[in-house]
């Protein structure tokens, strides 16, 4: 049936609805009603009558979906909604959640895993129920058939404690962290029996083996009485075992993972860090047995363990190598899975080998390095292999660069870029040129070599003179019968180089010969493009010679088969060569590049049709715009005389008109009016205040536009507009009206209920604009009338959780306050600080409160901006500031289960008002924030 509720306002719904809703979301096969469904359980969800629709659903037993779904409300609500509760509600609640634990024990894992962790979440926030371990251990222990429903609780338990998403303040959290460390003994005691009593129960020792792996994270089980107990023996022997069941082998896995994972600070648990070590090398014939059988599950899992074990004990191994924890040997593990057939088995140590290059260059020690340079050498030797396609693989062909092997290979690159310094580039380099010397070497391992030369080539000296004057002629004659896939590897090759052929100028012609034959093939001409590109910019200076054969390959660019991206490089290239060209010839020849773009952009306005082509075809503006965008991006002149006009301002004038036009035509499209707002920016970038006549109508076209659709790269342009026209006094009333027109067209969108949440983009664009009229004409907008909305505007916006649009309104309020210490002349200063005060006068209080409210809401990595302004407030006015801060953190609201002492209130106090620099801030922050996580 057709449900027509769900239009109405949330009320408290007959559960038969509720069915009915359930039903149409997973029974009925018509789409629009599934939304329907899904969009009202959601508000549902949200509701609080949620807590007591899930308790009744649960106690239905009705169906997997139905079920599930209760549970799964029933943690959410825990989780998020925890205060809607009375707190004469919560020990009903604990009793209900244990009931449908005991009635539903034996229903999927899902449903099970949800009420777990509704009664961890519970216990962790409600008052009064310390004793949840013992609780549940001794509720479901004595019936065999809920051992299973105990380990789900007790799994989870620990887990939460950690859970980001569970807001509990640090106080609470280290608090529940002692009390679970005191019952560790008891469930490990536990575990232990488990494991005993039930030995050929498989299901159960999953669960077991997830429980020690829950349990050890907590740090605080005795160390050597458990390394010699059954609950690390058991795993182990599991591990050393090919026939069981792979989601045993699994949990075995983790289980032994999560163990090392916490022998990182190897000195807390006695000699368990030795056993480990034993152990995991006695897997090693296992792991060669998975090998042998084709078993790259396990092979996958062991290696995991190799690779934990390696990144715990990473700092025995570079600075204390002789210790039984620091053998360097223990690599050879490693080495054992990098040779893997399976690439992406050897892709699980890449962390543990980054890990070791950074300890090792941190280090730098010449004696570490070569200690460690035989096992890199192996590493990269293993890693070309990997590398290489399938022999079998067509001529004509070359690799794909989107599928998962150029994922790996990109992966390979980085890794190698970070490690070779251990063997040394050159080494490197010069060792895979000899193997593609080699006559017998077949295509796909030089392809291969060329592959990780590419890697290594930006890291080799620009004047090395005794490796590359041989290799590069050798590598650029590649015979024409070769397989594709090694040309294409060259061509990578050659780009990597451009700096070191910048310094080898004898070398160039050769260069650009092999390039421009790989221009010629469609499957390599993007390669070659971006070599073109790679060359133009590093050799710049030496390319003049060479620049009207760059315009007749642009010229002929469409038939060779280029993607827009590869042509777009050609562009740079070209354009950087022209910028170095004397200034009287710049203009017709950029004049000439533009037009080639110019004159499909006209034919695309003529056309009657408003919407725009497909994208990337020769009929999408886009295209033509982004070539012009690349032209004025990269050509730009230096050195121009007193007066002198810029080369590139006559081609901007000419091609005014035409974008206008297209903006005009296209003003509903999001993504060509971002386009030539884009193309826009690097123009103005490119001329400067050559394009002072421009001004006025780009202002009136943009205001236009945003008036009626709202696009906010409309409200970057005007960022870029202010930065640079901001610092011409003429110009600085009209940016002024510029400002507030952007304003009033944009406070109802972001006022409306939700409208911060739902437009971060344009909260980071209007503020941007904000903050860079502040840095260029900071006097004109604080005495502005805009002045004031705008910060009440960006106070709203303290706690909006979205990276950029928080980054903004931080950078506006940080340089409100900041250009008082930052003006030129003592006069200039009086009136910024007469101005600042007043801002701080009116609206102080409310921005301390907004970042304090941020301090306990958002997510650790955006408190550092937060606390700039707060810094930056404490150096304009540090005693009234503090006043202000007591007044904020007093009345900082959060869950009632979240609090900071007052003891603690204190000290963040004192330890704000002692910071002397901006480094000192963040830190103290931190810490106070924690109090509320």
């Amino acid at each position: 049936r057709t449900i027509h509720i769900y239009g109405r306002r949330m009320e408290r719904p007959a559960l038969d609805l509720v069915l009915q809703a359930l039903d149409a979301l997973f029974r009925n096969d018509d789409l629009t009603e599934k939304e329907k469904a899904s969009a009202w359980l959601t508000r549902l969800q949200a509701s609080v009558h949620a807590w007591e629709v899930a308790d009744q659903l649960l106690a239905l037993k009705r169906d997997t979906e139905t079920s599930y779904f209760a549970a799964q409300t029933m943690a959410s609500k825990v989780r998020t909604s925890f205060d809607e509760l009375p707190a004469n509600t919560h020990l009903a609640l604990r009793d209900s959640l244990l009931h449908h634990l005991a009635t539903l024990s034996t229903a999927p894992l899902p449903i099970v895993r949800q009420l777990a962790i509704a009664l961890a979440d519970l216990a962790l926030q409600m008052e009064g129920w310390n004793t949840v371990v013992s609780d549940v251990i001794q509720r479901f222990s004595s019936d065999a058939g809920l051992v299973s429903v105990l380990l789900s609780i007790l799994i989870v338990l620990p887990e939460e404690i950690g859970a980001r998403s569970l807001r509990l303040g640090s106080n609470r959290r280290q608090g529940w962290r002692k009390l679970m460390a005191e019952d560790c003994t008891l469930v490990l005691s536990l575990l232990a029996t488990c494991i005993t009593t039930f030995p050929s129960d498989l299901d159960l020792h999953v669960k077991v083996y997830a429980c020690i792996g829950s349990w050890v994270q907590l740090g605080k089980f005795p160390g050597d009485e458990f390394a010699h107990s059954e609950l690390l023996a058991s795993p182990f022997g599991v591990l050393k075992m090919l026939n069981v069941p792979h989601q045993l082998f699994e949990a075995a896995a983790d289980c032994i993972c999560a163990t090392l994972y916490m022998c990182e600070n190897s000195s807390q648990y006695g000699s368990l860090p030795q056993v480990l070590r034993s152990s995991v090398e006695g897997l090693l014939p296992v792991y060669q047995a998975s090998v042998q059988a084709e078993d790259t599950d396990r092979a996958y899992c062991l290696c995991r363990i190799f690779t934990e074990m390696l990144e715990s004990f990473l700092y025995h191994t570079v600075h204390q190598p002789t210790s039984d924890l620091g053998d360097p040997a223990m690599y050879n593990l490693l080495l054992e899975c990098v040779c893997h057939p399976d690439y992406e088995v050897a892709d699980i140590t890449f962390n543990a080998w980054y890990r070791l290059s950074e300890e090792l260059f941190k280090a730098n020690d010449s004696s570490l390095t070569q200690l460690y340079k035989p096992y890199i050498e192996r590493l990269i030797s293993g890693l070309c292999v990997h590398c290489q396609m399938e022999e079998d693989t067509a001529q004509d062909c070359v690799p794909d660069d989107r599928d998962d092997f150029a994922e790996f290979r990109k992966s390979v690159v980085e890794l190698i870029r970070d490690c070779v310094f251990v063997v040394g580039s050159l080494n490197c380099f010069s060792n895979l040129y000899q193997i593609i010397c080699d006559p017998v070497t077949p295509w796909h391992t030089t392809e291969a070599c060329l592959f990780v030369m590419h890697a290594v080539a930006p890291s080799i000296r620009e004047d090395e003179s005794e490796v590359l004057p041989i290799a590069v002629p050798v590598l650029l004659s590649i015979p024409p019968d070769a397989h594709l896939a090694i040309r294409a590897g060259t061509l990578r090759l050659v780009a990597e180089l451009a700096e070191w052929i910048d310094h080898h100028p004898d070398t160039l012609d050769l260069v650009l010969q092999f390039i421009l034959d790989g221009l010629r093939v469609v499957a390599i001409a993007t390669l070659a493009a971006k070599a073109v590109q790679s060359v133009c910019q590093k050799c710049r200076h030496r390319m003049a010679p060479h620049f009207r054969s760059l315009v007749q390959i642009i010229e002929a660019a469409e038939t060779l088969g280029l993607s827009n991206e590869a042509i777009c490089g050609l562009l740079k290239g070209a354009a950087e060569v022209l910028s170095r060209m004397p200034h009287d010839q710049i203009t017709p020849w950029f004049r000439h590049l533009c037009s080639l773009q110019s004159a499909p952009l006209l034919k695309i306005t003529q056309e009657s049709v408003t919407h725009p082509s497909k994208a990337g075809s020769h009929g999408d503006p886009c295209v033509w715009v982004d070539r012009l965008t690349a032209l004025f991006r990269s050509c730009i002149v230096r050195d121009l005389g007193e007066g002198e006009c810029n080369p590139c301002y006559p081609v901007m004038e000419e091609l005014w008109p035409l974008l206008s036009e297209l903006c005009t035509k296209h003003k509903e499209s999001v993504r060509v009016i971002e386009r030539i707002c884009r193309c826009l920016r690097f123009m103005l970038r490119n001329v400067q205040r050559a394009a002072i006549s421009l001004l006025s109508p780009l202002v009136t076209l943009a205001a236009s536009v945003y008036h009626q659709h709202h696009h906010s790269c409309f409200l970057y342009l005007g960022s870029i507009v202010i930065d640079e026209f901001g610092g011409e006094e003429s110009c600085r009333q009209g940016l002024l009206q510029m400002l507030q027109v952007f304003s009033e067209d944009t406070f109802p969108l972001l006022s409306s209920p939700g409208g911060l949440v739902s437009h971060p983009d344009i909260v980071d664009d209007l503020f941007r604009l904000c903050y860079r009229f502040i840095q260029q004409c900071p006097l004109t907008f604080l005495c502005s009338p805009m002045a004031s909305p705008l910060i009440e505007c960006a106070l709203a916006a303290c706690t909006l959780n979205h990276r950029d649009a928080f980054s903004s309104v931080m950078r506006f309020f940080k340089d409100i306050v900041a250009c008082v210490s930052t003006a030129t002349d003592t006069h200039q200063r009086e009136l910024h600080f007469t101005a600042v005060q007043s801002l701080l006068t009116q609206h102080g209080q409310a921005l301390v409160n907004g970042l304090v409210s941020g301090f306990v809401l958002l997510p650790t990595y955006m408190l550092m901006e937060s606390s700039e302004v707060l810094w930056e407030l404490l150096v304009c006015a540090r005693e009234p500031v503090c006043h202000m801060l007591e007044v904020s953190i007093d009345s900082v609201s959060c869950s009632n289960a979240v609090k900071a002492t007052d003891a603690q209130k204190a000290e963040f106090l004192t330890s704000i008002s002692r910071c002397t620099a901006l480094e000192d801030i963040f830190p103290v922050v931190r810490e106070f924030a924690r109090l509320y996580r």
